[in-house]
């Protein structure tokens, strides 16, 4: 299992989600932000989807 912490902070109309270490991402809603944060983990670090976990901090 691979841990990270996330922060989204909202920009008008849109997400911005930085994950230390590892890179930023952006989303359109609300509702996208874990999954944007999923896919930009799996990405950069090459870790299997089922193996990342995300503590996922929404300011």
């Amino acid at each position: 299992m691979a841990d990270f912490t996330a922060t989204a902070l909202s920009e008008g109309d849109h997400w911005v989600i930085d994950v230390p270490g590892v890179g930023t991402t952006e989303a359109g809603s609300v509702e996208d932000i874990e999954e944007m944060t999923l896919e930009l983990v799996v990405a950069m670090t090459h870790a299997a989807r089922e193996d990342v976990h995300i503590d996922l901090r929404i300011v």
